[in-house]
């Protein structure tokens, strides 16, 4: 045997063991792409498997972006292993949500040289004996201006056994905010269903062709996530008169007092706190149509101030969105009295007759009261009164002095030992107040007014007759009985007089 020839043999013999090894390669390398149950129900969970036997490559990872807009991808599960004989293998478990109804493809898979080729996956809308999901939109009013305040729906009819979570659309050329869900029963193609309604305060940013897609709606049924997508909405807005201006209100603005200064001094300054809430409005809008009304006269006051900061972002119960302010107004009255300021014009474009119209506010009555002539009242008052405590003082002190005076008299006169003495203490008496002392006794009853008191006319007559009718024997005798009559005699005038009551009268 020549070299050549077992050079060949050898060289076969070499191909046909690569051919075999070759062979069982591709033999033990597979791929398989199975499906779940067929049909599939619209929004229902959906499972894929993907399965590899001695694959050279991992398993692709998926993204959504693979299965949109039919598919939505919600999760998947990888795993791998291997066995004693040298073999591997590999799973990667999908699941799937179908967005709708009819023929689904899933894609290709390709793995190395292994593939598996496009399937197709029926879904049917409901399942049999159950009625379909209905979905409708809703936009109010039919022909929206652009920055019109506006109401968008989305309802969804059947499906009484699911919760539902709010969806959150989304538009390039508006502004959405959601409003409080509702859930009733209503007749709908002559039958009573259970329908869900989402709806949103929408703001056209721009004139043209609004578009809102409201997203993945999901749902639970009996804790099962259930996943729709709803039909887009499309409607057009106008756009608004060219001799409206751009920095206009569109619709009627609402104007609410939440705090106002009713009572004021002269010199203080008070407060109005407001909230104006309009479809779009914005600080500056806030602030021309404020500064506009502070150039206006203002009775009475003087506008200080105004101060704007934005208020809550969210829809109040009227539905307006994206346009709440908070506005405060400091003032500063100018005299005493009722005070009312002008009231603030607020020019819009009204949607509803597509002309312009006029909204006011009128700021609450002000009451300012000046404390400068009750302080001098009060001044005057407390002067008075010190003035009348000085005077009470005063004649608390003169009645006192007088009362003295008058029980030091009393006692010298029930302390005379003689007529002449008894005659001398009476008359140091005053017989009233600022009267001189009398000369005589009868001059002395005269001045106090008591000469018609028997008891001291008798007491002054028998003193004048011990005095003046008697020898001096018997006026030395009768003497002996001045101190009886002294006695007597202060008795009854320290009853007659007293102190305060008797000077104070004369």
């Amino acid at each position: 045997m020549s070299s050549s020839v077992f050079i060949m043999r050898v060289g076969m013999a070499l191909l046909e063991l690569a051919y075999a090894t070759g062979c069982a390669t591709a033999v033990a390398q597979s791929l398989q792409c199975s499906v779940g149950s067929q049909p599939a129900r619209l929004g229902q969970d959906f499972t894929w498997t993907i399965t590899g036997r001695d694959l050279a490559q991992p398993l692709p990872t998926f993204t959504p972006a693979q299965f949109a807009p039919d598919w939505l991808l919600q999760g998947q599960q990888e795993s791998s292993s291997g066995d004693a004989s040298g073999h591997s293998d590999q799973s990667a478990t999908l699941v799937l949500y179908p967005l709708r109804a009819g023929a689904l493809a899933l894609p290709a898979v390709a793995v190395g040289g292994q593939q598996c080729p496009v399937q197709t996956v029926k879904v049917v809308d409901h399942a049999q004996g159950e009625a379909p999901l209905q979905w409708r939109t809703r936009f109010a009013p039919a022909r929206p201006y652009q920055m019109q305040q506006m109401r968008v729906e989305l309802r969804v009819i059947g499906g009484g056994n699911l919760v539902w979570t709010t969806p959150q659309p989304r538009s390039p050329q508006a502004l959405l905010t959601p409003l409080a869900p509702d859930s009733r029963t209503e007749t709908v193609d002559g039958k009573p269903q259970q329908v869900q309604v989402f709806a949103w305060s929408a703001l056209p940013l721009k004139a043209g062709e609004i578009d809102v897609e409201f997203g993945l709606l999901r749902a639970y049924a009996f804790g099962q996530l259930r996943v729709y997508a709803p039909p887009a909405l499309t409607f057009e807005a106008q756009a608004l008169p060219q001799w409206w201006p751009a920095e206009g209100l569109i619709g009627k603005p609402q104007v609410q007092t939440l705090q106002a200064s009713r009572q004021l001094r002269l010199g203080e300054t008070g407060e109005w706190r407001l909230r104006l809430q309009g479809a779009g409005v914005d600080r500056a809008q806030v602030l021309r149509v404020f500064d506009a009304w502070r150039a206006q006269p203002q009775p009475g006051l003087e506008i200080a101030g105004v101060e704007v900061r934005r208020g809550s972002e969210g829809p109040d119960e009227l539905g307006l969105t994206g346009g709440a302010w908070e506005v405060r107004v400091f003032f500063r009255p100018l005299r005493a009295g009722t005070l009312k300021s002008a009231a603030l014009r607020l020019d819009y474009f009204d949607p509803r007759t597509a002309l312009p119209a006029v909204a006011w506010w009128s700021p609450p009555v002000t009451t300012v009261n000046d404390p400068r002539p009750v302080h001098l009242a009060q001044g005057l008052g407390g002067a008075l009164a010190l003035l009348g405590l000085l005077f009470a003082l005063r004649a608390t002190l003169c009645c006192l002095r007088r009362r003295r005076a008058l029980r030091l008299a009393l006692a010298r006169l029930a302390a005379a030992h003689s007529a002449d003495a008894l005659r001398r203490a009476w008359l140091d008496l005053p017989p009233g107040r600022e009267q001189r002392p009398a000369p005589t006794l009868d001059a002395w009853l005269l001045a106090a007014a008591m000469q018609d008191d028997a008891t001291l006319r008798g007491a002054a007559l028998a003193l004048q007759h011990q005095l003046y009718t008697a020898s001096g024997e018997q006026v030395s005798k009768n003497n002996t009985t001045a101190p009886a009559h002294a006695a007597v005699l202060a008795e009854r005038l320290q009853q007659s007089l007293t102190a305060c009551g008797w000077w104070l009268r004369r």
